[in-house]
């Protein structure tokens, strides 16, 4: 039996590799969708429109959103609360801001963080509502960021006040 080949070597090894990092990165994909916790209730983001002093629409079509990266869906905003009833693409570490304007892209989003609020993680990737922190007044932002912080992504954004 003859001895493999350098080339055949070479290929059976970068096809292995592919094949792991395909795997890995499906992995980084599927597992957040696995370990969501369960969204909000209808009732539970209605109590909070109903005394949501703010609204905006996420959008899929924003310039920093993708395939892989959005959300779409209506916002509320509370003196104590936001609810968002909508999809928002499944993925790892997000976390939602409130931000002192609307900005619609990663490079955007970098450049006021710094002055926005990071009010809480994300697990879930349908409806959810998310409490504000004791003293946080949302008067003093526009808009709510949808972010992955672990690989610093840009997921969505919605305006809410002007």
């Amino acid at each position: 039996m003859p001895a493999p080949t350098y080339r055949k070597v070479l290929i059976l090894a970068l096809s292995h590799l592919a094949a792991l990092a395909a795997g890995f990165a499906a992995g980084i994909y599927v597992l957040p969708i696995l370990t969501a916790q369960a969204g909000a209730s209808a009732e539970q983001v209605q109590a909070v429109s109903q005394q949501a002093r703010y609204s905006g629409i996420f959008r899929k079509d924003l310039a920093g959103s993708d395939a892989l990266h959005w959300a779409n869906g209506r916002l509320h905003v509370s003196a104590q609360a936001i609810a968002f009833e909508g999809e928002v693409a499944p993925g790892p570490d997000y976390r939602v801001y409130l931000a002192p304007e609307f900005v619609d892209t990663e490079e955007a989003f970098l450049r006021i963080k710094d002055r926005a609020l990071q009010v809480s993680e994300l697990k879930t990737f349908g409806n959810f509502t998310v409490a504000l922190p004791a003293g946080v007044d949302p008067g003093k932002y526009r808009a709510v960021v949808i972010w992955c912080e672990r690989f610093g992504q840009f997921i969505s954004a919605a305006a809410y006040r002007p």
